[in-house]
């Protein structure tokens, strides 16, 4: 039969065990309170586009341009995009499609990603098709490390489909994150302009915390917009042939 002395020990030895195991949790956690947020418009990217150039035949998609962007902060953040497009035989539908490459990485292990909102907005002339990387099935998947799910996510005033976003399952701290949407879009020509030009506006919103002490920590976010406008002209000498 255990003592009284035993008992105790089995007790302070509980008591040790969960007390070590709140403090890991809420260090892991953290009590986090507002912080900083910044918010940066970019320069308009654009990309003349002569139709004339185009293919009208599947696979024949041609790069229009490229642009990327670089920032080093509490997160060294990294984007581009390069879309290509095509024609069809009329000459008065243009699809077009591109990768968004988004990479983002802590500066050190006090940095931890909570969430990413990616927005596509078509602001004229343009539809935009389901930017989520994967176009078929369940439209949800995990980072290869687990550490993150990225969905589809609801935007007022936008289809589902144009906006994604990517959560933290738990804490991340140091994590980086790769997530690189489609941009699929199609520009018509409905009537007889000289000239198209399409805009859309791309919107990436990062939330993170940063620590401030063993069991604190500071919630920050930054917000990029960018502008980007597709400028289509040569029609008079977008011929039906190929």
């Amino acid at each position: 039969m255990p003592t009284q002395r035993d008992k105790a020990f089995l007790l302070g030895l509980l008591v040790t065990v969960l007390l070590t195991y709140s403090m890991f949790w809420l260090h892991e956690r953290t009590v986090s309170f507002s912080g900083q947020i910044s918010d940066v418009t970019l320069d308009t990217w654009t990309f003349n586009i002569n139709v004339s150039d185009l293919s009208c035949i599947l696979g024949g998609e041609k790069l229009v341009g490229f642009y990327s962007f670089r920032n080093r902060g509490d997160l060294f953040i990294v984007f581009s995009y390069s879309p290509a497009a095509m024609r069809n035989v009329g000459c008065d539908d243009f699809p077009m499609s591109g990768e968004f490459i988004i990479q983002l990485r802590p500066r050190d292990e006090s940095v931890a990603i909570r969430r990413v909102l990616f927005v596509v907005e078509n602001v004229s002339n343009v539809s935009v098709d389901p930017i989520f990387p994967k176009q078929v099935g369940f439209m949800y998947f995990k980072t290869p490390d687990g550490s993150f799910e990225v969905t589809e996510t609801p935007v007022p005033g936008l289809e589902i489909w144009q906006a994604i976003k990517a959560e933290a399952l738990r804490p991340t701290w140091g994590e980086p994150l790769d997530i690189t949407p489609q941009i699929p879009l199609d520009v018509r020509r409905n009537d007889r302009e000289d000239t198209i030009e399409a805009r859309v506006r791309f919107r990436l919103e990062i939330e993170y915390l940063v620590r401030t002490g063993f069991f604190k920590s500071e919630k920050r976010k930054i917000k990029i917009e960018i502008p980007a406008v597709y400028r289509l002209y040569g029609f008079e000498d977008c011929t039906y042939g190929c």
